[in-house]
């Protein structure tokens, strides 16, 4: 009897302790369930639909965004009467669109510099480097502009940038290039970018026909791209001006 005892005490001694924990933890849910139906009202199972419930309705709900439209579009209209506010909105729109299918199809190709600042388009080629040194692509699918809107305008004698805010959602995930298959299926995101647009004067074109900037294309002397008539008092050339055009998409940031 007293060998079967003493074979026992390491079985003992090893369920003790599993019996213990076993309590600590049935108590601990007891406790937790209470204080969940007592502050929640609903049990921990209920909490937790109700959790991913909610995390699915915040996935469909748009970002807010900063916009000063109201304040700043007359200004614009009146400083850039040529370009005007609505087709600058549409520029940075667009110009959003343009940089997110660039990171996916990992490709700047359709970046024009007669769009985009170099900065920006050397801003997306890091964002593709750093993918591909991971071997990782990001997919943004069924991209949807929910509200875009002007949170900043600056104006100089030379000079000009404005900043848009836009709420957009895609059906975004970052998968693996070496294992496709395995990778998450994009899901449904909201987010909210900037984008800055960004207007020099001195940007000027070599033609005979268009000024950029305030000199002469023909001859080179100064002139008053304001003047009626647009023709140089030097030279006697007649030129255009389209600087009001010069406005590039000079960086973009995510947001929120």
């Amino acid at each position: 009897m007293g060998s079967v005892l003493t074979s026992l005490i390491p079985l003992i001694a090893v369920l003790v302790p599993i019996i213990i924990i076993g309590i600590v933890v049935l108590v601990i849910v007891k406790k937790v369930r209470k204080a969940t139906k007592e502050y929640l009202g609903m049990m921990p199972g209920e909490t937790l639909k109700y959790i991913g419930d909610a995390a699915k309705e915040e996935a469909k709900m748009p970002k807010s965004i900063t916009t000063m439209t109201p304040v700043y579009s007359p200004a614009i209209n009146r400083d850039f009467p040529d370009i005007g506010y609505k087709s600058m909105e549409k520029m940075a729109e667009n110009g959003l669109i343009s940089i997110l299918n660039a990171i996916e199809s990992k490709s700047t190709a359709g970046l024009s510099l007669e769009t985009f600042a170099q900065s920006a388009i050397d801003k997306v080629e890091n964002r593709i480097t750093d993918l591909n040194s991971t071997n990782q692509s990001e997919i943004y699918d069924h991209v949807k502009v929910h509200k875009i809107g002007i949170a900043d305008y600056k104006k100089k004698e030379k000079e000009a940038n404005c900043r848009f805010e836009i709420s957009v959602e895609y059906n975004y995930a970052r998968i693996s290039d070496e294992n496709k298959d395995k990778s998450p299926a994009p899901s449904l995101t909201q987010a909210a970018y900037s984008v800055s647009l960004a207007y020099k004067q001195d940007l000027h074109e070599t033609t005979s026909s268009i000024v950029y900037s305030s000199n002469c294309p023909n001859c080179g002397a100064p002139v008053d791209a304001s003047a009626a008539g647009k023709i140089c008092p030097y030279c006697g050339s007649g030129f255009t001006v389209i600087a009001d055009r010069l406005w590039l998409i000079q960086d973009y940031k995510l947001i929120k």
